[in-house]
């Protein structure tokens, strides 16, 4: 994944490892988990602005050799012939997809054969985001980080060429699907924000955000989108975007979001080198970790929502995963790697995680 997060020198002051406490003012409702939500009111209220925060010491982190990830092994992938910038599982984690800054898309079926993948080209330049459609297993989208290439580029596995393809303004650095896929929403390194339409492959809507706006996520249901704007968590309805309520994250720029696989927990990664995971009932911060050395690149959930993994900026010399316990971030496990992580993905139903850190293209599995 394309990623503009930026040294740490030209940051705020990193806040040592404490532990934030922030707390929120939003109602005690958990719109975020997975089941169905109750029936509210369909007004929107209006929520006072977080407090300002305070902190509190951490406890450091645990590590142990004999903790049971430690043990899982590693198999490697080798096909691409440069960089891998992305990767993604489909819905039912038979197929692992990767994008490379050789311009090719990649598909695996890891768990049955590690030497062989197929080759999907259609980018004139790296291809910097991969997604899965959610609700069907053989088909994706794929876009470019780079200026060059404009094209978001729709895919079925069952065809060697882009089904359909939307242009737009390029320099695409985060994309995501609505739960239903009906609908992408991409953001670029100029703060554009489009919305397109699956069905109809048009855009529906797009607007230059007036400051740094990044990675937006989804509500399992669907109905809430989460966007990390600055250093705010900025919570709205969708697709109205009506704002619900903004949650302070940092006082950098927040580059990263992840949704815990029940709802409970919101992650996030920002510019001053910190993680934080806030419950979703009231959005407190419950816990930080601040052993990265980077400024934030990924925080993804495991599939049970049991570990979060990190990684910092590729511009950096932060050579590691770290996989911390839910909802402590203790550290559970760190994954040595030959140089900083371009990109990381869980399995969607097992202990299992592919990323790829350099080496000419190649990519790792831990846990196969």
């Amino acid at each position: 994944m394309y990623h503009r997060a930026q040294p740490q020198s030209s940051l705020p002051s990193r806040p040592g490892h404490a532990t934030p406490s922030y707390r929120s003012s939003a109602p005690n409702v958990n719109v975020l988990s997975r089941a169905a939500p109750t029936t509210t009111t369909t007004s929107v209220p209006t929520l006072p602005s977080t407090t300002t925060p305070t902190t509190t010491a951490a406890a450091g982190p645990s590590t142990s050799s004999a903790h049971p990830l430690s043990k899982l092994p590693t198999a490697r992938l080798l096909g691409h012939r440069a960089v891998v910038r992305s990767l993604a599982w489909n819905a039912d984690g038979r197929r692992l997809a990767s994008g490379s800054v050789d311009k090719s898309l990649r598909v695996w079926v890891p768990e049955k054969d590690l030497k062989t993948s197929v080759d999907y080209r259609g980018h004139v330049g790296e291809v910097s985001c991969v997604k899965w459609e959610p609700t069907h297993p053989e088909r994706l989208a794929t876009c470019s980080g780079l200026k060059g290439d404009k094209q978001l580029h729709f895919w079925d596995m069952r065809q060697d060429k882009p089904t359909n393809s939307v242009d737009t303004d390029g320099s695409t650095i985060h994309l995501t699907w609505s739960p239903d896929g009906e609908t992408i929403i991409l953001s670029s390194r100029y703060d554009v924000v489009t919305w397109i339409d699956v069905k109809t492959h048009q855009i529906i809507k797009k607007k230059v955000m007036p400051t740094e706006t990044n990675e937006p996520i989804f509500t399992h249901n669907g109905k809430i989108l989460m966007t990390a704007i600055e250093g705010n968590l900025n919570i709205a309805d969708f697709p109205s975007e009506d704002e619900i309520h903004q949650v302070r994250i940092s006082p950098a720029m927040t580059t990263v979001l992840d949704l815990d696989p029940r709802g409970r927990y919101v992650a996030a990664g920002s510019n001053d080198n910190l993680v934080t995971l806030w419950e979703t009932d009231e959005f407190c911060c419950v816990s930080s970790m601040g052993a990265h050395e980077d400024p934030i690149r990924a925080c993804r959930f495991s599939h049970d929502g049991q570990y979060l993994a990190t990684s910092a900026a590729a511009s950096g010399s932060d050579d590691k995963i770290i996989i911390s316990e839910i909802p402590s971030l203790s550290r559970a496990h760190v994954i040595s790697t030959p140089q900083p992580v371009e990109a990381l993905a869980w399995h969607p139903s097992k202990t299992i995680m592919a990323y790829a850190a350099g080496e000419n293209g190649a990519i790792r599995i831990f846990g196969l």
